[in-house]
């Protein structure tokens, strides 16, 4: 009987370990990515233009409050598991994975919305930030394929 554990172990096993959390984070993050790649952006070309200016402020408002504790979350898991896997490969390619999402969020997407925010709204930077997001979409959906991995080995 010593091999059977309660349930309660069993939660308690689970919901400290930072593999759960991890793939809990990944998961939130991928499907945010995937509906902002597939709907939201594209929606952007069919809004009137003075709209979504104003659109545009409540949305990046709303959008942080899911996106910004999503992304520390995540940043901070995977770099304890990195350093605390001892740099396994699957930790390492999701540590660089997770710095490519953060430039690119800084680099490409932030600028983007700050040019939509002061009303430049042509059809070339609306295209840029669907085009620009792609790099996100693909690096958070590779850190969620990543996340399996590392639950394969509990």
């Amino acid at each position: 009987m010593d091999d059977v554990i309660s349930l309660e172990t069993a939660r308690n096993t689970m919901l400290g370990n930072p593999l759960i959390w991890r793939l809990a984070v990944d998961m939130g993050l991928v499907v945010l990515i995937w509906i902002v790649q597939l709907i939201v952006y594209p929606s952007f070309r069919y809004c009137d233009r003075q709209e979504l200016v104003r659109w545009h402020g409540i949305y990046t408002g709303r959008i942080s409050l899911l996106v910004v504790p999503l992304m520390l979350a995540q940043a901070a898991i995977v770099a304890f598991q990195a350093l605390s896997s001892g740099f396994l490969w699957d930790q390492t390619l999701s540590a660089v994975l997770v710095l490519g999402c953060w430039i690119s969020t800084f680099g490409l997407s932030v600028p983007l919305h700050k040019r939509v925010a002061e009303g430049e709204i042509g059809d070339e930077v609306l295209e840029a930030l669907i085009v620009t997001n792609w790099p996100r979409t693909v690096g958070w959906t590779l850190c969620f394929l990543l996340s399996w991995v590392g639950i394969a080995r509990i």
